[in-house]
């Protein structure tokens, strides 16, 4: 779905994504399908820059709840643990929440991943992956929450997160080191930092330990990347990465600092 397909081929892709994610499909075919939407992320997310309002309508209103039938094929079953159609699968809900995360970042999409219970589906996830085992999924979890947030104007799904939860989605999220210096990533963490000096106050000593870790390896990995770039004397939207970034290390830092504040305290 490049910005060089003619709008007739864009038809038939959207069509075709739409149609093998159909529960009737194999299990494989409809993962294969969730890939490729992946894989186009960029493209559907800026649907506000489509101008053909069929083409708009169709994405969503078939392929967005498509997509999420692809992780729940029978809507409030619990699958035993045989089943081919586990309700977590790290591969599939990774795909899932990239391409979630990507269409969170257009605040026209906010209102759709309401309504078809994108976001139900991602506070469902926090359980199962915003823990010390993973690092990727609760990132794009806390982009996906952290972005939508914003746009609450009345009682949504975000309102039955727990606080313990929010916190086990915070201190995960810096797990994640991997293209942080990008710019699409640098504004979230900004949010990310202030969200976790909110929510870490109910943190155990251990909990800010890992976190006091974390983030000083992001700040390293940030730092590297950086200098790296400098050295490659690269210019226009990567000078803009690299302040941005300046301006990130800084607040994690800051955050690194409150966490060694608080954890000092457990001992007095």
């Amino acid at each position: 779905m490049g910005v060089c397909c003619s709008p007739a081929k864009q038809h038939l892709f959207i069509e075709g994504l739409i149609a093998c994610m159909d529960s009737s499909m194999p299990l494989h075919l409809r993962h294969a399908a969730l890939r490729a939407a992946h894989g186009a992320r960029e493209q559907i997310a800026s649907m506000d820059a489509i101008d053909d309002s069929t083409l708009r309508d169709m994405i969503l209103t078939k392929l967005s709840p498509a997509i999420l039938s692809v992780l729940c094929p029978h809507p409030g079953k619990t699958p035993a643990n045989d089943d081919p159609n586990l309700f977590f699968n790290d591969d599939r809900d990774w795909c899932y929440l990239r391409l979630v995360f990507a269409l969170a970042r257009n605040s026209d999409w906010h209102p759709h991943l309401f309504r078809d219970r994108h976001i139900d589906r991602c506070i469902s996830m926090i359980p199962q992956y915003c823990n010390s085992r993973y690092y990727e999924h609760p990132f794009f979890v806390a982009g996906i929450l952290l972005q939508t947030t914003p746009e609450q104007t009345s009682v949504t799904s975000l309102d039955s997160v727990t606080e313990q939860q929010w916190w086990d989605v915070m201190r995960s999220a810096w797990g994640y080191h991997r293209s942080i210096d990008n710019t699409r990533y640098l504004k979230l963490l900004l949010v990310l930092v202030d969200g976790t000096k909110k929510y870490m106050q109910i943190a155990s000593k251990s909990d800010l330990e890992e976190l006091i870790k974390n983030v000083r390896q992001f700040v390293e990995k940030l730092e590297r990347d950086i200098r790296r770039k400098r050295r490659l004397h690269e210019i226009g939207q990567e000078i803009q990465d690299s302040e941005q970034g300046e301006g990130v290390i800084a607040a994690a830092k800051e955050l690194r600092t409150a966490a060694s504040n608080m954890v000092e305290s457990f001992g007095q």
